[in-house]
């Protein structure tokens, strides 16, 4: 049986750097002299593994989406693809088939929260009672355990973290996105999202957009389509010989890297 190794603390600077850091070296920017205990990094999110094996985790927010995550689970299915959907659970209550289709085929739900919703908007008891609601709900839709929370926004309070943890659930958060949340072109949008890669890797990615009212000055709500620059993520995942596996697997496979967000740490 895999054992894990002790978890890596490091700066995020260095996860979210360009160009993109290169794999199974992120032991050398630890912020620790010695090996942490698992219970002293429990309040940091978990942003990517050390690894230098080319696997790389496809993870998508906001969903499910009537059109879009149907068509992403197509193109999955056609390159033989895994991923995980962070799901928010009023979206999952509105597409319950399209939750239940996610599990069966083999990808990972994980959740996104009841809403989007920042949870530093929120006291810590709502906060976590919103997400217990949530984890439920969509636990009895996809009939199958929720292993990974994602916090809207990547903000969280530290006492959030840890109530987070209580319930079973890993923070994970990501190293690197496309800005696919605004419009742009499509292989525009896939192109940012390889240059994030790197061995280890947990991509952000979206299948919907659950806050348009956020839409800055100058800004546009994707008018591309999601499973074409998934298309095009993967195509150019290939030619670098990279494999995709679920965010949960590589989490659990590999030495984690986790960081604080401290700037998204903080009461609104």
């Amino acid at each position: 049986m895999f054992k894990q190794p002790s978890p890596l603390l490091v700066r995020s600077r260095d996860i979210w750097r360009e160009p993109a850091p290169r794999g199974g070296q992120f032991s050398q920017l630890s912020l620790a002299p010695v090996p942490l205990p698992a219970l002293a990094t429990r309040p940091f999110g978990v942003f990517c593994v050390d690894t230098v094996e080319p696997l790389v985790s496809l993870t998508f927010d906001d969903g499910p989406h009537p059109e879009h995550t149907p068509g992403i689970l197509d193109v999955l299915a056609e390159r033989q693809a895994r991923a995980t959907f962070f799901v928010l659970a009023s979206q999952a209550a509105e597409n319950p088939d399209i939750v239940r289709r996610i599990a069966a085929e083999g990808h990972e739900v994980a959740l996104h929260g009841l809403d989007h919703t920042a949870l530093t908007r929120l006291s810590d008891a709502q906060a976590l009672q919103n997400i217990r609601q949530a984890k439920d709900l969509v636990e009895g839709i996809a009939q199958t355990e929720v292993k990974l929370f994602r916090p809207p926004y990547g903000k969280h309070t530290w006492r959030q973290a840890l109530g987070i943890r209580r319930m079973g659930m890993e923070l994970a958060i990501w190293s690197g996105h496309a800005w696919d949340w605004i419009d742009d072109e499509t292989v525009v949008v896939a192109d940012r999202a390889l240059q994030a890669v790197f061995p280890g890797a947990v991509l952000l990615l979206h299948d919907h957009r659950a806050d348009p009212e956020m839409l800055g000055d100058g800004e546009r709500l994707p008018t591309f389509n999601k499973a074409e620059v998934l298309s095009h993520i993967l195509d150019g995942l290939s030619q670098r010989n990279f494999g995709t596996v679920t965010a949960h697997e590589l989490l659990s496979n590999h030495r984690q890297v986790r960081s604080a967000l401290r700037d998204r740490m903080r009461r609104e």
